[in-house]
């Protein structure tokens, strides 16, 4: 019971929730300058390395063969080879996936946005 716990605390959609909710904080707090700011950029290339890390942990788990450099692929145009990615393999079944980072990104804009309402 305590490593599945730990394991979703680490897992991909848990790291894309938190960089989501650093970079929201960061701009609900007023963007401010100095190692806030750098956090937040930092924060927002882990969320697409994650989103590419899963992209690659799903198609390995699939056994479906990816091009070489994919990765760096979904890095920088994840917005559009994501949805793509998974229409490829999951047909009307990647509306699932899509809803569920839909949540993920409202939860973590909730999140974000409690320190303004404080």
């Amino acid at each position: 019971m305590k490593h599945s716990a730990i394991k979703y605390l680490f897992s991909a959609p848990a790291a894309m929730f938190y960089t989501l909710v650093a970079s929201g904080l960061h701009q609900s707090l007023g963007s401010p300058r100095g190692a806030s700011a750098v956090a937040a950029v930092l924060a927002s290339y882990i969320f697409v390395t994650s989103v590419a890390l899963w992209v690659l942990a799903d198609a390995n788990r699939r056994q479906r063969a990816l091009p070489y450099d994919y990765g760096s692929f979904v890095f920088f145009g994840w917005l559009l080879v994501v949805p793509l990615y998974l229409w490829s393999t999951r047909r009307w079944r990647a509306v699932i996936p899509l809803l569920f980072f839909a949540l993920l990104y409202a939860l973590a804009a909730i999140f974000s946005r409690v320190p303004h309402w404080l």
